[in-house]
């Protein structure tokens, strides 16, 4: 066999098993939902299956400007590695009129596609969750503090970092570790 049949085969392979992750993870997060799990039980996704699934919504909400998402799970920890063009990002987004801070910052720290490392902390009880923002980078360039706000409210608008939101009907709390991500389902 080739060597250009056997990477063929092998890329065929590993595009199989992101969108049987994808789907495994999907069909996990549909039976919580549902409300198909019993009462006290715990759902389990892998590293495999949470890298997929997020792969393929990041594609569904963000069509351009969002490439090489990668996720590496900690002890409640979750690090999002990726390239980012933050102009294709606003575009998507509906490209409002941009300001003098907007300007500049995209004119010299956004244009073009950046590598760019978030970290975020899950914290999770009684039916609640919170992921706050502890680190992100772009270009290596540690962005915080007012910057960070200014970037999350522009980029991210209806994302839920840095304050508590409800789990969906029925989860107790959700944990990570570096062998995936846990939902409990609660006791009724």
């Amino acid at each position: 066999m080739t060597r250009i049949a056997v990477l063929a085969i092998l890329c065929t392979g590993l595009l199989a098993a992101t969108v049987g992750d994808s789907l495994s993870a999907q069909r996990k997060i549909d039976a919580i939902a549902a409300g198909k799990y019993r009462p006290g039980s715990t759902v389990l996704f892998s590293p495999r299956e949470i890298d997929a699934w997020v792969n393929a919504e990041a594609r569904t909400y963000v069509p351009h400007g969002l490439t090489d998402l990668r996720l590496t799970l900690g002890m409640g920890v979750i690090t999002a590695t990726a390239q980012v063009d933050f102009l294709k990002l606003k575009q998507d987004a509906a490209g409002a009129a941009l300001g003098d801070l907007e300007q500049w910052l995209e004119q010299n720290l956004l244009a073009g596609e950046r590598p760019v490392t978030v970290m975020c902390r899950l914290e999770s009880r009684a039916g609640k969750a919170r992921v706050d923002v502890e680190r992100v980078e772009i270009s290596g360039v540690p962005i915080e503090g007012a910057t960070l706000d200014f970037l999350i409210r522009t980029w991210l608008p209806n994302v839920s970092v840095n304050r508590w939101f409800d789990l969906a009907p029925g989860v107790e709390r959700i944990a990570v570790r570096p062998q995936g991500l846990a939902v409990y389902i609660g006791r009724v």
